[in-house]
């Protein structure tokens, strides 16, 4: 019964681990080698925490 209350990781998540630790070791790293773009990856990291603290992954 406890285990049904938990909350289930994200797909995210899942994929990739925490976000911190995948912004420091993929997104950062993309964008000062000029893969990436500071801008657009800003609001790709914005979006993606949104829809992690809104639940928006467990509508999906």
């Amino acid at each position: 019964m406890e285990e049904a209350e938990k909350p289930k990781p994200s797909p995210f998540t899942t994929l990739f681990g925490l976000f911190d630790a995948w912004v420091e070791h993929d997104v950062l790293p993309g964008i000062e080698g000029g893969a990436l773009d500071r801008r657009d990856m800003i609001a790709v990291v914005a979006g993606l925490r949104r829809w992690e603290r809104d639940g928006t992954w467990n509508a999906a």
